[in-house]
């Protein structure tokens, strides 16, 4: 693989680079981040930003209840 091509899927958080082989994202992060992103938007009423964590996620959903 290009080394162009792994530093995108490395920013969009799909792999990290490695001369030897590509490594996915856990499948356990992405389906604990994808509830808290939909959680995010019923309480908030809007699409969460696409930078923020898992821990981030929790402390906005948090805020946004406690209004």
């Amino acid at each position: 693989m290009q080394r162009r091509y792994a530093d995108v899927l490395q920013k969009l958080g799909r792999g990290t680079y490695s001369t030897r082989e590509m490594k996915p994202a856990a499948p356990d992060q992405d389906d604990d981040l994808s509830a808290l992103r939909a959680e995010y938007q019923e309480v908030v009423g809007k699409r969460p930003y696409h930078g923020w964590d898992a821990d981030t996620l929790r402390a906005k959903i948090a805020e946004a209840q406690a209004e």
